[in-house]
């Protein structure tokens, strides 16, 4: 970053004959013109490094349609996993975060997969299934949502933003199968018309069947 306004510092001029060093320059004055130059060093590269580290965390959030991550409560998860009592069959969570949805409901005998579009989220997801024993039914991907094609799940469960749900609508409804549930936390979708809804506030769960919303039973 360029420095600010003010007048650049006096140069001095050494005569043609002295070779020795201006006045008052002395051993203090080298030390704090190392200190002068290595400060900055250390600023910018603590900088390089904070930008590297927070990208990756940051750039989807700045996406026109965006998946920011914010981690599940126990509560969400508890009220997800009662809208998948009694259901079978494999399970994606759109925007898995740090994975704990994908991991709950592989402890509940699904196989379950998050797409993530932050690999640093990935990463830890997979770490998390590992240390949790369920690495085998617990998958994870570094993918884009909108790049993906959910017609071979069965239950989708997505922690939506509002400018994202008609969207998403329009891909779900396009691509599943009737047989299909999809769960949303945090925001419903804008034109379904929910069969279960359980939770208050921030912790509520919407659950629509498609076979439903599409007047066929199963």
């Amino acid at each position: 970053m360029e420095g600010g306004g003010g007048e650049p510092p006096e140069v001095h001029e050494e005569s043609k004959s002295g070779c020795g060093l201006p006045a008052g320059l002395g051993t203090s004055g080298l030390k704090k013109s190392s200190w002068g130059l290595l400060l900055p060093g250390i600023v910018g590269g603590t900088l390089v490094a904070v930008y590297a580290v927070a990208t990756p965390f940051l750039t989807p959030a700045l996406r026109k349609i965006c998946l920011p991550f914010v981690p599940a409560t126990a509560k969400q998860i508890e009220n997800v996993v009662k809208m998948l009592h009694c259901r079978r069959g494999s399970l994606v969570d759109i925007g898995s975060g740090d994975g704990r949805v994908v991991i709950a409901a592989a402890k509940e005998g699904f196989t379950a997969v998050g797409y993530e579009l932050n690999p640093w989220l990935v990463w830890y997801s997979r770490y998390r299934a590992r240390r949790e024993g369920v690495q085998g039914s617990a998958r994870f991907y570094v993918a884009n949502l909108w790049k993906v094609t959910f017609s071979q799940y069965t239950n989708v469960v997505v922690f939506g933003v509002p400018q994202m749900m008609p969207h998403l609508e329009e891909k779900l409804e396009l691509e599943l199968k009737d047989d299909a549930r999809v769960i949303a936390c945090r925001f419903p979708f804008p034109r379904w018309t929910p069969d279960r809804v359980t939770g208050e506030g921030a912790d509520t769960v919407w659950a629509y069947d498609l076979s439903t919303l599409r007047g066929r039973r199963p």
